[in-house]
């Protein structure tokens, strides 16, 4: 009895020291003094998030440790006392890792045990760093020899061998260590490879051909490389660095367009749940905050698609519901609707009403004369208005407020008495959710058809705008 209750002891000690030592890191660096704090901390998108504090004792060694296991991804050990110099490292399934190098060079004198993929990376880091160093100086005379062609092209192979030096390394990485993150974070690097398109040289207009086949190409396999399963890569600068060049750069500024490809990649993102609200997250996020004129259309799309379908795990019902009201508020004046009518009072009591105004262009304007960027904005307004009025563009102002003598007030210091002016003093119209007022100023532009075609425009924009958009509908 006595053997098997000390068997069971020592069970129960052996399960609570590895709890206890769910992640070990150790770490000496030579040239720091006892005391001195590390810092461990890891990537996740664009930001870096702190793990753990460590002391270093009197034999030079700091031990990170804890009773969880850390989620894989890139991890930092930053240097506060170094003017917060750091080093990364790949944080894998054994989580019990030793790092030795010293201040001169983190990188260069770094050895590591426990964890093969970190003698990996480390490795690849090296090697890296040492083609940098040769490639720098053949940069150099690349720039020296721009006007000498045969100099010029000489450097500029040697460039290009080093290059594939570097590629044939990523290569055998990733062809023997595929499951390895290093190996998936290289292929997310990777540029893709477009294939010859070939055309008959007569072939007219060949060169747009091309690139628009090249354009296509590129942007229907930017995501080949990224393992959507793995959520380690999330732990990375790269995949929030992917989403914002391909949203930015690659696809065209379209909300069609834009829709469709966002719809894509989180619909790739489906094989891991983290992975799918990390991009659902992003993408709602990127379009509802976007400066850019329409982009709010992609964000009312991918809310309904998601959020309110209740595709979303991890919204809760204030987050659902704050999201659906957002949507609401959007819904009505988005560019390509219909305006909503308003029927609304002039200052002497005479209604007007939006659908039953004639113009090529209408102007809402949305203003309150106690804001101090109104008394700026209105009066340049009026000043275009002024050049315009007789050419088929009609200005409809509301005063967003109650106080009637404030308004009247406004429009005669103003001198803005030939252009509709109009409130809604019961408050019937509903006009701050129809068209999304939280600010003033703001301004619409409609077309003949009180078609929406540009919203929270600046008023320095107003002239060019009516301008284009005369010139393509030959108005």
């Amino acid at each position: 009895m006595r053997t098997i209750g000390l068997l069971i002891f020592l069970l129960v000690i052996a399960q609570f020291t590895k709890a206890e030592e769910a992640y070990k890191i150790k770490v000496k660096i030579k040239g720091l003094k006892e005391k001195d704090t590390l810092l461990l901390g890891h990537h996740f998108a664009d930001k870096m998030y702190a793990d753990d504090t460590a002391f270093v004792d009197k034999n030079g060694w700091a031990q990170f440790t804890g009773n969880k296991k850390l989620d894989g991804g890139i991890y930092v050990v930053i240097i506060p006392s170094l003017k917060r110099r750091y080093f990364e490292f790949l944080m894998d399934e054994t989580q019990q890792i030793t790092f030795e190098t010293d201040t001169v060079d983190l990188i260069k004198n770094m050895k590591t045990t426990g964890s093969l993929e970190n003698k990996l990376f480390f490795d690849w880091q090296k090697a890296m760093s040492d083609l940098e160093k040769q490639m720098r100086p053949l940069q150099e005379k690349i720039k020296q020899f721009k006007d000498n062609k045969d100099s010029a092209d000489f450097y500029r192979n040697k460039a290009i061998e080093i290059d594939n030096k570097r590629k044939e390394y990523w290569k055998n990485i990733i062809k023997n260590n595929s499951s390895s993150l290093l190996a998936k974070i290289l292929k997310v690097l990777t540029p893709i490879e477009i294939p010859e398109f070939n055309l008959p040289e007569n072939t007219p207009k060949r060169d747009s051909l091309i690139r628009l086949y090249q354009y296509v190409y590129h942007k229907d396999h930017y995501w080949d490389n990224v393992d959507f399963s793995d959520d380690r890569l999330l732990r990375t600068p790269f995949i929030h660095q992917k989403l914002q060049d391909f949203y930015k750069n690659v696809v065209i500024m379209n909300p069609d367009s834009l829709i469709k490809e966002a719809t894509k990649v989180i619909e790739l993102s489906r094989k891991n749940k983290y992975f799918f609200q990390y991009v659902v997250v992003y993408s709602t996020n990127y379009f509802e905050t976007s400066q850019i004129m329409g982009m709010d259309r992609i964000f009312v799309n991918l809310a309904e698609r998601y959020y309110l379908k209740g595709e979303c795990w991890w919204a809760d019902t204030t987050l659902i519901n704050k999201i659906g009201e957002r949507v609401r508020k959007l819904k009505p004046n988005l560019i390509g609707e219909i305006a909503p009518d308003l029927k609304m009072e002039d200052i002497n009591g005479i209604w007007h009403q939006l659908k039953y105004i004639k113009a090529d262009y209408i102007i809402l304007a949305f203003f309150e004369p106690s804001c101090g960027h109104c008394k700026k904005e209105i009066p340049k307004l009026y000043e275009y208005y002024k050049t315009v009025r007789d050419s088929g563009v009609v200005v409809f102002a509301v005063y967003t407020q109650h106080d009637k003598e404030e308004w009247q007030k406004f429009i005669e210091e103003k001198q803005l008495t030939d252009w509709i002016n109009v409130w809604d003093r019961y408050n019937f119209t509903n006009f701050r959710n129809l068209y999304d007022i939280y600010s003033t100023p703001v301004i619409y532009i409609l077309d003949k058809n009180k078609k929406i075609i540009a919203k929270r425009i600046g008023v320095e924009q107003i002239e060019k705008f009516i301008q284009h958009h005369r010139k393509n509908n030959k108005l």
